[in-house]
């Protein structure tokens, strides 16, 4: 039998809870219309549609189209989405009206509501609120499930602010909380509901690494099979953060876990269980010796494999900076501005006292307090924690007390303190930022430490992964604190090879770096001043450092350094790109640290010092700035810009000696592009500290900038090339003063180096003259006006002093003449009688003019024409 209704509205196939909670709101607002029995639903769209009261349907086949007058298509905007139906309704001329989120292509003109929102039961739950529509609790729940649902419980980075209106407006809303849950229940068979009941009556609470898990275990005495509506409605009845449900029938165990909280995947927890996903259930089955053997085992499982809640030890600064009871209010004062620093930990015979902060002593001052003891003023009644607190607790004492620092304590010993600054730092963000934030606010996500293993592997080599696999490994059973920092990690991020790894250990890095060499059974070399050590493994030289902070007594010098934590040592480091760590430790292995937004600064190609008072601080930094920017192809942030200008401008480089500026500037010449970044330390005005001179470059040879091409341009010789000398030359060869000599010793230019810069200016002052009046056909005199030179020497003459057609004769002679030499030695001419004297120059000298001549001899025929030759002197 036809039915004949005016209004109908149709779901698309597959059809999800946010369909049917659209579908539920169109019914709202017209009472009068049918819906379309679906083709197929989501299976729990299906388990949640069928126990509702109006979710009534009539069936295709049953459809009076010709009576039809307005047809609802509820999120379809193709044929193919309900084919059969739009086929069909195609040939009569119904109103046809598409609530979607996007344009409909139907073979036939419709009415557009387009719904800006990512879910369509948001944007008409506030259309029906504007209408002043009522809601019972049950369609509030289904709202809710619905919206939860498609906007991924308002996570999804596609969320739009119609979606957030639902939600607040839905989370205002008092329902029962069980609702659905109790309509699937009282559809439930005996069976299901019996286990139901009986799980109500096993709840207990545990804190596996102190999460807040609801644990159900019982034994049943029959196996029920369809069990998925039943741990739906215990989730939905109690609405637990985490729950976990052991079943056992005999021997026979089956385990479902569920967790909203978004740092634990029960698929990583149980993998070794190989589980199964169903929704948002992870669900597994095995079978063992009994119920508390096999509960046991799921919850030793569980104790060892879920990662910890983050406690105070994983964020604290370690190492904090402590002052006595008895010391005065201006040696606290003295204290913290040595080390940067806003608090003390205060010690009164050895043991914690308190914490004085830099308002305390700013009150002390004010009542002219300075030279009074600081313990009577350290606010003594300050919670302590012990490493192992969860951060929720620690938020929870900062915000009771009013406090914006906490003391970490392992029994009497102060082994860190915590800020807010560490606090906000390990919060997770549990939604989204609002889209008219994003400007202001958005952050790159930092990779996951899967993405990390695999770019580890992927840009190094499975080696390299082994190596820092077992240097955290160790570092974990000696309860030591180790990280891969600066460079490594920053060349990592970019997909850019760097084997010069560096380790930063909590604590003192030397002990531990020698335990280690005895490991891997290699070699170490330790640095007392610095409390650095390097291991040799292999061809990796891996250095360790101890985690410290320094403090400049002047600009320019080089720092004086102590002990220090993590977030410290990263600190005093030049720029946020180099400020980035890696965990190495097991159970963080691979987790990148990033306290200064460094990754951030990567992604967006940009230098940023940490803090205005870098370059002045360190004016090495500014030579650092223009090279790592030439590198990356990076450009300095705004104030970081600022900042360089205000250290120019003051003459910040002026508080370095020659020696350090030479060094910066031999960094900047072993570059992919060295003729870029000189040319860019010229216009930062840098190079004038080097030498009044340098102020611009176009003071350099033409064909500075061809250096590098010219030296690769040699590289078949098979022969080292030291590209930094030549470099050199022709920096120095625009000097006008004659004291290249002491300018090359204050640079403290390396004995080899030095003499091959010395050679080629000479030779740019003397061959250029003798090479002109030599033919290209006169080999004789080109190879003695070049056998003498080194390689660096002659390339520097064809770089910077000759014209193409005398840079030609060099190449000549390289490529054609200079391997010709005597292939016999005094030694073999003393042998075969021929005494020693100024006649074995001549015999040499005749015989190698006869091999530039073309002539070709064995060392046999050298010999023999060396003996005649004597006889006819």
């Amino acid at each position: 039998m036809k039915n004949c209704p005016h209004k109908l509205i149709v779901f698309p196939h597959n059809a999800d809870l946010d369909h049917l909670g659209a579908a539920r709101c169109m019914l709202l607002m017209n009472p009068d219309a049918a819906m379309l029995h679906p083709v197929r639903f989501h299976q729990n769209t299906w388990d949640t549609a069928r126990r509702l009261d109006w979710f009534k349907t009539i069936k295709f086949e049953n459809v009076d189209f010709a009576s039809l007058q307005t047809v609802y298509l509820v999120g379809i905007t193709h044929l193919k989405q309900n084919q059969e139906f739009i086929e069909a309704v195609a040939k009569f001329s119904p109103h046809i009206v598409v609530i979607s989120d996007r344009s409909a292509t139907l073979p036939f003109p419709v009415e557009a509501e387009l719904c800006d929102a990512m879910s369509l039961t948001a944007w008409l739950v506030n259309r029906l609120r504007d209408k002043q529509l009522h809601f019972s609790s049950e369609d509030l729940q289904m709202f809710r499930l619905a919206v939860t649902e498609k906007t991924w419980a308002g996570l999804s980075a596609r969320i739009k602010a119609e979606d957030h209106k639902a939600i607040a407006f839905l989370d205002r809303q008092t329902m029962q909380p069980g609702r659905i849950a109790n309509t699937v229940v009282l559809g439930m068979h005996e069976g299901q509901t019996a286990l139901y009941r009986q799980m109500l009556k096993n709840i207990e609470d545990i804190q596996p690494g102190y999460w807040p898990v609801t644990l159900i275990a019982i034994k049943v005495s029959n196996l029920v099979q369809d069990i998925e509506p039943v741990v739906d409605a215990i989730w939905s009845d109690i609405s637990p953060p985490v729950l976990l449900l052991i079943l056992t029938f005999g021997n026979f165990t089956r385990v479902w876990c569920r967790s909203s909280i978004s740092q634990i995947d029960f698929r990583d927890v149980f993998a070794d269980f190989r589980p199964g996903r169903m929704r948002n259930w992870i669900h597994f089955s095995f079978s063992g010796a009994g119920h508390e053997q096999n509960r046991s085992r799921v919850l030793q499982h569980l104790e060892k494999n879920l990662q910890p809640d983050l406690t105070a030890g994983d964020i604290m600064s370690a190492s904090p900076q402590c002052i006595d009871w008895h010391a005065s209010v201006r040696n606290a004062f003295d204290t913290m501005l040595k080390f940067n620093i806003m608090s003390l930990i205060v010690m009164q015979n050895g043991e914690f006292a308190g914490i004085v902060t830099r308002r305390d002593l700013d009150r002390a001052l004010q009542m002219n307090l300075l030279d009074s003891e600081i313990g009577p003023y350290v606010p003594t009644s300050v919670p302590i924690v012990s490493p192992t607190t969860p951060v929720r607790v620690l938020k929870n004492l900062m915000v009771r007390y009013n406090l914006t620092r906490l003391p970490v304590l392992n029994g009497s010993e102060v082994v860190g303190i915590i800020t807010t600054h560490e606090l906000l730092r390990s919060l997770p963000d549990y939604l989204p930022l609002p889209h008219d934030f994003l400007p202001l606010a958005e952050q790159a996500s930092l990779p996951t430490v899967a993405e990390l293993e695999k770019l580890l592997k992927l840009v190094f080599s499975l080696r390299i992964y082994r190596v820092l696999q077992q240097i955290g490994r160790f570092a974990g059973q000696h309860g030591v604190n180790a990280f891969a920092v600066g460079g490594f990690v920053r060349d990592l991020l970019l997909e850019r090879q760097n084997f010069d790894i560096d380790i930063v250990v909590i604590g003192d890095a030397m002990p531990f770096a020698i335990a280690l060499s005895r490991e891997f059974s290699c070699d170490y070399k330790v640095y007392d001043r610095f409390h650095t050590a390097r291991i040799y493994l292999e061809d990796l030289k891996i250095d360790f450092s101890s985690a410290r902070i320094e403090h400049y007594s002047d600009p320019g010098a080089l720092p004086q350094i102590e002990f220090s934590g993590l977030s410290n040592d990263l600190y005093r480091r030049d720029f946020t790109i180099n400020s980035l760590a890696l965990s190495l430790n097991p159970e963080h292995f691979l987790e990148l640290k990033d306290f200064f937004g460094g990754y951030n600064d990567l992604i967006n190609r940009r230098i940023r010092i940490l803090h205005s008072f870098s370059f002045l601080e360190d004016p090495t930094r500014l030579f650092r700035a223009i090279r790592f920017a030439g590198r990356f192809n990076f450009a300095l942030e705004q104030d970081t810009q600022r900042a360089f200008e205000l250290a120019i401008n003051r003459e910040a480089p002026e508080k370095l000696s020659l020696k350090r500026i030479g060094a910066e500037i031999s960094r900047c010449l072993n570059e992919e592009r060295p003729q870029q970044i000189v040319a860019d330390l010229f216009s930062a005005g840098l190079m004038k500290y080097l030498s009044p001179e340098m102020l611009d470059a176009d003071i350099l040879p033409g064909r500075f900038k061809l250096i590098r091409s010219l030296i690769r341009r040699f590289k078949p010789l098979g022969e080292d090339i030291d590209s930094e000398a030549i470099f050199w030359t022709g920096i120095l060869s625009v000097i006008r003063n004659d004291n290249t000599e002491k300018i090359l010793d204050a640079l403290g230019t390396p004995h080899s180096r030095r003499r091959l810069v010395l050679e080629a200016l000479t030779v740019m002052k003397t061959v250029p003259a003798a090479i002109i009046k030599i033919e290209e056909t006169d080999t004789t005199d080109l190879y003695y006006l070049l056998h003498e030179l080194s390689l660096e020497a002659m390339l520097s003459l064809m770089a910077f002093s000759l014209d193409k057609r005398n840079a030609r004769k060099i190449l000549h002679f390289i490529m054609y003449l200079r391997g010709i030499k005597c292939e016999i030695s005094g030694k073999d001419l003393i042998e075969i009688g021929i005494k020693p004297g100024p006649h074995m120059r001549r015999i040499f000298t005749h015989i190698i003019e006869l091999k530039l001549n073309g002539s070709q001899f064995t060392r046999e025929e050298e010999l023999a024409l060396a003996k005649q030759l004597y006889q006819n002197l």
